[in-house]
């Protein structure tokens, strides 16, 4: 018979508790990385649905001055006190500066 003497035990049961603490260490990483990637998602659908309502609005509002519900005076005015960029105020044919 072999027995295993009382400090071998206890060498052993700490082994034992170390394997599990990695493992339970990195099952928590694998745990928030899987967390960030479906956050990361989240934001990303919120991210494509703001846009996607932004062009529906212009769009919108496109169509009512196409169709003269709107008068392109009223889309440069709105477009005058919205617009900060020079680069974006010269798509609307805008003086870079804003009163």
């Amino acid at each position: 018979m072999n027995r295993k003497t009382p400090e071998q035990k206890i060498e052993e049961l700490e082994n034992e508790k170390t394997k599990i603490e990695e493992e339970l260490k990195r099952k928590k990483s694998a745990i928030a990385k899987a967390k960030r990637r479906e956050l990361a998602k989240i934001n990303d659908q919120k991210r494509k649905d703001d846009t996607r309502r932004k062009i529906l609005v212009g769009s919108a509002v496109l169509n009512k001055v196409n169709n003269g519900d709107w008068s392109e005076e009223k889309l440069k005015m709105l477009m005058h006190n919205f617009l900060t960029r020079d680069t974006d105020r010269e798509l609307f044919k805008l003086s870079a500066e804003r009163n």
